[in-house]
């Protein structure tokens, strides 16, 4: 399968600190990946440097087959590339629908009237149809990581990078944004997934990294990289023997 983003060395100091140390991997069209690693190792940062928010001090980013490394964030949002944040922050004073205006429109690139009939299927899609023409304001928690996703989906992305989506979630609320990242997946968009709920990043990812420290320390299959000593030592606070 082609690969549809590639880091090679990327690195990211602020200061004497060094938040990305040489990170290389690549991530395949219609792959599921996730990310693991403590507080402070670097993930979102990653992130940053993905979408243009951060650049790197070295190393190269591509994508679809094309270096990004020196375009912009809005360039890169059109090309494709969209995220969640940890913490939704919708325009609060906008509807639903609205708010998947402003990504169809001003992210993805496209006139207001060609963004209709997508927003509805998207707002259809993640459960939130019915809250339309609700302010985003007044939104439960579990509606806002569905309006986040929502937001994103509607810049039609090559490329869907998930900062921690499940986090605040009760269990039940947690299976339930389970079921439709699988299906947002299932329908073929590549997906990279910071989480720190394991089971829930497992139930929808094929390959696993683990960073700390900036470095990348692990990768591959799910539950093989979740049983390495060094992940249980650094990651789970198990000691290695």
């Amino acid at each position: 399968m082609a690969t549809l983003l590639r880091l090679d060395g990327l690195s990211r100091s602020f200061g004497s600190l060094k938040v990305t140390d040489n990170v290389s991997f690549e991530v395949a069209e219609g792959e599921a990946l996730g990310i693991l690693g403590p507080n402070g190792a670097g993930k979102s940062t990653l992130f940053n440097l993905i979408t243009g928010g951060l650049k790197p001090n070295a190393g190269h980013i591509h994508f679809a087959g094309r270096e990004i490394t020196a375009i912009s964030a809005h360039e890169r949002s059109r090309r494709g590339i969209a995220r969640s944040y940890q913490i939704p922050h919708p325009f609060g004073q906008m509807t639903v629908f609205e708010n998947l205006l402003v990504g169809a429109i001003y992210a993805g690139g496209r006139r207001e009237a060609a963004c209709y009939d997508d927003c509805h299927a998207v707002l259809e899609e993640t459960g939130l149809l019915s809250k339309a023409n609700a302010l985003a304001g007044t939104l439960t928690l579990l509606e806002r990581k569905r309006l986040e996703l929502a937001r994103a989906l509607a810049t039609r992305p090559k490329l869907l990078l998930l900062d921690e989506i499940a986090g605040g979630l009760t269990e039940h609320e947690c299976l339930d944004l389970v079921a439709l990242i699988r299906r947002i997946h299932a329908q073929g968009t590549t997906i990279v997934w910071i989480e720190h709920i394991v089971h829930a990043l497992i139930a929808v990812v094929g390959r696993l990294i683990v960073i700390d420290a900036g470095r990348l320390i692990a990768e591959g299959e799910p539950r093989a990289v979740l049983a390495d000593p060094a992940v249980q030592e650094v990651y789970l606070g198990i000691e290695a023997a």
